[in-house]
């Protein structure tokens, strides 16, 4: 098990706001950190412990270049492991907090594994993805399963870019014919901002990022030789959140909106697990489909 959830100071949440993101150092501990990489590699050669298969799968290693990155979609569903972090409701809790919610549930996850030689990530806006849902509101998680520091794709944060507008999609999600930061920099100049403050994150394995789903990220290129850089994230919305009316015409978030039910605008718990409310209610079926690795804490912000 994690260490026990502690409070988010007031100055914590204040920072969130102001900055468009919060770290959280050491937030799960090595040995759950272990069992989580252990399912890593298995996982991206087709070993899904549930039998069910990922929403997305990019990469594997029989087939894909071995300097590429891999990603995953609907991890949950897949490897119970990475569920009792993913679900955990603690996390929820923290998510919830950060977006001044009364509860949250999951909209997706995501694994990714980033190998020596992999190419950028175009910075971007999680919200440019994820039209399905209302409010509209969004917060992610972004946890450290291995060193992530400059030089090999660490995860870079735009300070104070949740306040911009919110921009198309970018063209190109690994950068391949301009720069990575590119279309970030566009967006900055449409704001009168000529030199946005981009910080390269250093992280230990077990650390979290937390942002607000208007925030400009994404990574550079790996170019450190025998360095894999491998993360979990999760993205968090409003317990009450709904689908938006059918007919609604929505530019991001296929893989939400294949799990809309005809007829109705609810949010299945089957697909969108709610994780913590302020009442205490929490998607039943979880308390057999996994552990809560990080357990939500009695009072997750202390009044200092």
């Amino acid at each position: 098990m994690s260490r026990p959830l502690t409070s988010l100071t007031p100055e914590q949440i204040a920072s969130f706001h102001e900055d468009g993101f919060l770290i959280i150092e050491d937030l799960l501990d090595q040995s759950l950190v272990d069992r989580l990489v252990s399912r890593v590699e298995p996982l991206f050669s087709g070993d899904f412990e549930t039998g069910v298969y990922p929403d997305e799968w990019h990469w594997n290693p029989y087939l894909s270049l071995s300097g590429a990155s891999g990603q995953m979609t609907g991890v949950w569903k897949c490897d119970r492991t990475l569920a009792s972090v993913m679900l955990s409701s603690g996390l929820g809790q923290i998510c919830a907090t950060l977006g001044n919610w009364s509860g949250a549930r999951v909209l997706v996850d995501g694994l990714w594994r980033k190998p020596y030689g992999a190419s950028e990530t175009t910075l971007h806006q999680d919200s440019m993805y994820s039209f399905y849902h209302t409010p509209q509101d969004i917060v992610i998680a972004w946890i450290a399963l291995s060193d992530a520091v400059q030089g090999a794709g660490t995860i870079e944060y735009v300070r104070g870019s949740h306040k911009w507008a919110l921009s198309q999609t970018v063209g190109e999600f690994h950068a391949v014919n301009k720069s990575y930061r590119s279309d970030m920099e566009q967006a900055a100049a449409q704001v009168g901002i000529d030199n946005p403050e981009v910080l390269q994150l250093e992280l230990k394995p077990g650390s979290c990022v937390l942002h607000h789903g208007h925030t400009w990220h994404g990574s550079g290129k790996n170019t450190t030789p025998g360095k894999l850089r491998q993360s979990l994230v999760v993205a968090c919305i409003p317990s009450e959140s709904r689908f938006k009316p059918a007919g609604t015409y929505v530019p991001g978030g296929y893989i939400a909106g294949r799990y809309k039910q005809y007829g109705s605008d609810a949010m299945d718990e089957s697909f969108f697990p709610i994780l913590w409310t302020q009442d205490g209610y929490r998607t039943p079926f979880l308390a057999d489909y996994c552990q809560d690795a990080l357990p939500a804490a009695s009072a997750l912000v202390a009044l200092v």
